[in-house]
């Protein structure tokens, strides 16, 4: 959501009048676009705005912008912390960047500028201007998008910190979202992910997220769909269906589990056990032939004992998820969890979130080199960043692929032969056939 944010935004500021540099000394504006999912997220970005403040000491004249989900959470706090900051705006403020800049301009030259902070919680995302012109995105990359259906969050899990930063859910509609990715597909464009904090909850003009598949799946020419992420509570049998039957919807799920413990995921507020998370995985990969499954895991979430550990690695056992985001639990002030003793040691955290990164790592080693010998559909979408002269591209089930192939191959959609794989990467020739 951020990287899609971050694109919209750049396309605002470049359509009234503002250009890019990549060297921050140049720049007479800077912003930085923050996370506050996770505690490291934050201690990043004040190190980044850190460093970011010393152009400010070399240019009193740069603006520096602190924006999104930490300039929501912490306000106030943010211009006490650094205080050369010129501007604080919550996600809802984010694309009206250009008329704050202008004022603050104006404020400047009469030497009434001061550090302003706007995180108001208007919540009508999906009126504002950014989504009401027909601009596209400043993308990084040509043939692969993001596209937002949806913001904010209903669910409320008890250590998460998006429902107050993002707010409640709020859908985007169906004809903006064709819009755009018709226009991405008229720009080459081959594969848009779709993307919000719970994808599987959109409702919107008579349409849910299974309906929504199939209009764009069906009105537009763009050749992938993706999405995520996806809730279990709320993964239909119906949108099960539409992934098997609609052939542009490829063949990944991204399902949060977070816990292989029942007694955890209650205390999370997951509304769904871990038996219930077993059935979904029966019937999703019953109906999807080649399906990728991944996920997200915390370990040593408060009271969680060795045992419920032990259920979350028997868990990872028997789905084999094709990779896992893992992370160990922060704290996350204002959400419930906080209330909770964060009484699991952190060297207890650091040794449970190792061996669990180690399991996940050998079962997404066995599965990729299940790999070897077969000949995959590879969108190719852009150069390998460890090898200049090879390729590098997506399956449909979201694998990475390594293509050794002459020029001529990029953003095409190409069957790779797979010759080697590690736990992360397939690397694959062309194969002519097919």
């Amino acid at each position: 959501m951020n990287v899609y944010d971050s694109e919209k935004l750049k396309s605002i500021l470049l359509s009234s009048g503002f250009s890019i540099t990549e060297d921050e000394r140049k720049a007479d504006v800077i912003v930085l676009n923050t996370c506050s999912v996770r505690e490291k997220a934050e201690r990043r970005a004040l190190g980044r705005l850190w460093d970011l403040s010393r152009n400010k000491s070399a240019n009193p004249d740069v603006a520096l912008v602190v924006a999104g989900c930490m300039a929501q959470r912490m306000g106030e706090e943010l211009i006490q912390t650094i205080p050369c900051l010129d501007l604080v705006l919550g996600p809802d403020q984010f694309f009206q960047l250009p008329q704050y800049l202008h004022e603050f301009r104006a404020l400047r030259q009469n030497n009434l500028d001061k550090p302003r902070v706007e995180v108001s919680e208007s919540r009508e995302s999906f009126s504002c201007e950014a989504f009401q012109h027909e601009e596209l995105p400043y993308r990084k990359h040509k043939y692969i998008s993001f596209v937002a259906i949806s913001r904010g969050c209903n669910n409320f899990c008890s250590y998460c910190v998006v429902p107050y930063v993002r707010g409640p859910e709020r859908h985007r509609p169906v004809a903006q979202i064709v819009k755009e990715i018709q226009l991405l597909a008229e720009s080459g464009c081959k594969e848009v992910t779709l993307i919000g904090q719970n994808v599987n909850s959109y409702k919107c003009d008579g349409h849910d997220f299974a309906d929504l598949l199939q209009t764009v799946s069906e009105e537009t020419e763009i050749e992938r769909i993706r999405f995520m992420t996806s809730h279990p509570k709320d993964l239909s049998e119906k949108l099960v269906n539409k992934m098997a039957s609609l052939p542009k919807v490829c063949e990944h799920l991204h399902l949060p589990l977070q816990s292989g413990s029942g007694r955890i995921l209650q205390k999370m507020n997951r509304a769904y056990t871990a038996g219930d998370y077993l059935k979904l995985v029966e019937m999703v990969k019953e109906e999807t032939d080649g399906l990728s499954l991944t996920t997200d895991l915390i370990v040593g979430f408060p009271t969680e004992t060795e045992e419920d550990f032990q259920q979350t690695l028997n868990m990872v056992e028997k789905v084999e998820f094709d990779s896992s985001f893992m992370f160990r639990y922060s704290v996350r002030e204002g959400t419930k969890a906080a209330s909770f003793p964060d009484d699991v040691p952190e060297d207890a955290k650091l040794e449970r979130l190792h061996t669990l990164i180690d399991l996940q790592k050998k079962i997404s080693q066995k599965k990729n080199q299940g790999m070897i010998g077969k000949s995959v559909e590879v969108l190719v979408d852009e150069v390998s960043r460890r090898d200049k002269n090879k390729w590098k591209g997506k399956t449909r089930n979201n694998k990475t692929v390594v293509i050794q192939a002459d020029t001529g191959v990029l953003g095409k959609v190409a069957w790779v032969r797979v010759y080697d794989a590690d736990s992360y990467t397939l690397f694959g020739k062309l194969d002519e056939k097919g």
